[in-house]
């Protein structure tokens, strides 16, 4: 199968069963393209994602672009990306032709209020995996904590957050030789 076509049918797999955005979509990208495909490391994974959550977009297109890009090149990062926003496209484009009161019915509030539920779960696992991978030493664990309390404490915007948590981790990097 073409390298491109095999790219875009994943993504779009993952796009398909991926509900709740990006951080949702973790568990399942990293099953399909880590344990299934095997096409890359864990590393390269969260790698892909970091960059993916401070560059303007969404953060799963820009995920599945970054980890197309590696497979294959430009046209790698055209097919995942093509193959993540296929399904939603397609969804929306046939409940806004034919279910446009599909909302109105008890059954369909029910079933969309069960699926929070399990994004809630899914983006609990991915903020756990990210937690243990990500706190590897006492400066990350320190660029945590200031973080946590930034956002949760005094609802810091995440822009400055992200910015300063890359400013110290490059002081922390250049002065110390440390790995952040």
């Amino acid at each position: 199968m073409n390298k491109n076509v095999e790219i875009f049918i994943s993504f779009a797999r993952i796009g398909a069963l991926t509900f709740g955005g990006g951080y949702a979509m973790i568990p399942i990208l990293r099953k399909e393209v880590i344990d299934i495909k095997g096409w890359i490391n864990e590393e390269s994974m969260m790698d892909a994602y970091a960059i993916a959550q401070v560059s303007p977009g969404i953060i799963a297109v820009n995920t599945s672009a970054l980890i197309g890009f590696q497979l294959h090149g430009k046209k790698g990062a055209l097919s995942a990306a093509l193959g993540q926003v296929f399904p939603s496209i397609l969804i929306i484009t046939l409940i806004a032709a034919f279910l446009q009161q599909a909302f109105l019915i008890p059954i369909v509030t029910q079933i969309f209020a069960a699926i929070r539920i399990a994004v809630a779960a899914l983006i609990i696992n991915t903020a756990t995996t990210l937690f243990k991978k990500g706190i590897i030493d006492i400066f990350s664990g320190m660029i945590f904590t200031l973080a946590f309390i930034a956002i949760v404490i005094f609802a810091i915007s995440p822009v400055y957050i992200v910015l300063a948590s890359a400013i110290f981790g490059i002081l922390i990097k250049t002065i110390g030789g440390k790995r952040v």
